[in-house]
């Protein structure tokens, strides 16, 4: 009550000081406001314990200490947490029956006491929700809790923001729990979090996560599909196969090895050769398939994070995650480059530090430059596990698969076919200029048919692009010794 008495001294100073006065002692006023805040809900909290009848000593713990998300307070959680206990046979420690709101004494009353103005989440319960989504749930209110237990022991927590460090605040969670029950007061915070954990991990199954880049990614990954794929059928199903990775029979081999549960695969192979699209549509299955897909991107400049730490964070999050994942990158090579961050690297790929995903990890990732890898990845089995090739168009059957696919219904084999011959050893996306490239020559000529003739013309322009680009010195200015003098008089 001295206390409270204090506060009422302040309040009656704040109105009668003069202007200066109050300027003067305005930062001994806020420093006082805020600790006697702190105080007011740990007396309340007391005297709600005797007004409520509460068996037992009460002692006061900092639920937040180990840098929790108070889902103690969440009223969805709360609901199912009482549900589960209705549906098992045996109350595990800590199991929770009954919870209400309560009102706090009269000189509490304006803490925490508004439980309205909370954010809207994800369906995670961990995500703030973006402007479009649905299926999203109210936060964590503030507020105060009374809890009964299945062992027939009851406990409070109070939920607040005090600010007296930053402008925005800093919520704190204060539980009064009787004494000698603070094993079975964890025991309930576990069951809470894991039943957070248990919800995080379904709403991420058949979900895209980007990390470093843009979230339009997710819709790009998901319309990609195998028809958008042209290569050869036993390159396709060697790939194809480290799914594997997520069978029941893989996991329990890695298990008896105790290897980690993670595949690495390397795909490499020149630019074009249709790596990129092969990732994107493995992602688009994946999802339909109920996993989930982290797609990895290299940071942007002037960022304080490295590609590797972008990767690392996403292999240690699917190990988290607890349910099939594939981590997508591209050029693998600048994730695993920095000599300073390499011994990190190592251990992380095939080491001590290599997370374990009970439900399976693939790492499906691109080279244009397999070379520039480090040898102790690249050559080590178990840091790269299989290393898959997709080179150039070396088959004329594959190349008149790519002349179908990118022509469309404008394809005739009687026609298109002859020139498929002509386009070997070069990569697929060679094939989609071609075609695009003849479509608009043939629109050109003022015909809606593209022609064999199209296909050639487009092919050997392209190449003679490529040989005139490759002649560096046509476009470096002439040295200044070589140039003529002023008015085309040489100078000594």
């Amino acid at each position: 009550m001295e206390s409270l008495e204090r506060i009422h001294s302040i309040n009656h100073e704040m109105r009668t000081a003069p202007h200066e006065r109050l300027h003067a002692n305005a930062a001994e006023i806020i420093q006082h406001v805020h600790v006697f805040r702190q105080e007011i809900v740990v007396a309340a909290l007391y005297r709600l314990w005797h007004e409520l009848e509460l068996d037992g000593e009460a002692l006061l713990v900092d639920s937040l200490s180990r840098g929790r998300i108070a889902n103690e307070h969440h009223p969805l959680m709360l609901d199912k947490l009482v549900a589960g206990g209705k549906r098992r046979k045996h109350s595990p420690l800590g199991q929770l029956v009954n919870w209400r709101f309560i009102e706090p004494p009269p000189e509490a009353a304006t803490i925490a006491a508004n439980r309205t103005g909370v954010p809207l989440l994800q369906r995670d319960l961990l995500h703030h929700a973006k402007a479009g989504q649905r299926d999203t749930v109210p936060g964590i209110p503030n507020g105060w809790i009374c809890y009964t237990f299945a062992s027939g022991w009851s406990a409070m927590s109070v939920r607040f923001c005090d600010d007296r460090d930053t402008e925005e605040g800093v919520v704190e969670v204060i539980a009064a729990i009787p004494s000698g029950r603070q094993d079975e007061w964890l025991a309930f915070l576990e069951l809470i979090d894991e039943l957070h954990k248990n919800i995080a991990r379904q709403a991420r199954r058949g979900s895209v996560e980007i990390i470093g880049g843009d979230d339009k990614l997710v819709d790009v990954i998901k319309r990609t599909s195998f028809d958008d794929v042209v290569l050869a059928p036993e390159m396709l199903a060697q790939i194809t196969a480290q799914r594997q990775i997520f069978s029941a029979e893989i996991l329990k081999r890695y298990a008896a090895l105790r290897v980690p549960r993670l595949r690495k695969v390397l795909l490499i192979g020149p630019p074009g050769t249709g790596k990129t699209t092969l990732l994107k549509a493995e992602g688009a299955r994946h999802v339909k398939q109920g996993g989930l897909v982290i797609y990895v991107c290299a940071p942007q400049k002037g960022r304080n994070t490295s590609s590797w730490q972008h990767l690392s964070y996403a292999l240690h999050n699917a190990a988290e995650g607890k349910i099939p994942t594939l981590v997508l990158v591209e050029d693998f090579e600048m994730f695993v480059s920095d000599a300073h961050e390499m011994q990190l690297v190592l251990n992380v790929l095939d080491g001590v530090a290599t997370p374990d995903n009970p439900a399976g990890t693939l790492l499906l990732a691109t080279s244009n430059d397999p070379e520039s890898i480090d040898p102790r990845i690249r050559d080590r089995p178990g840091r790269v596990d299989i290393l898959i090739e997709i080179g150039l168009v070396e088959d004329e059957a594959l190349a008149q698969r790519f002349l179908k696919r990118f022509l469309g219904a404008a394809y005739r084999e009687d026609e298109h076919a002859l020139i498929a011959p002509q386009l070997l050893g070069q990569p697929g996306s060679h094939f989609r200029e071609v075609c695009i490239a003849a479509a608009i020559h043939a629109l050109e000529e003022k015909r809606d048919d593209v022609l064999y003739a199209d296909l050639l013309w487009a092919h050997e322009t392209l190449l003679h692009g490529r040989v005139l680009a490759a002649q560096t010195e046509r476009f470096m200015p002439v040295p200044a010794r070589k140039r003529g003098g002023f008015f085309g008089k040489n100078r000594p």
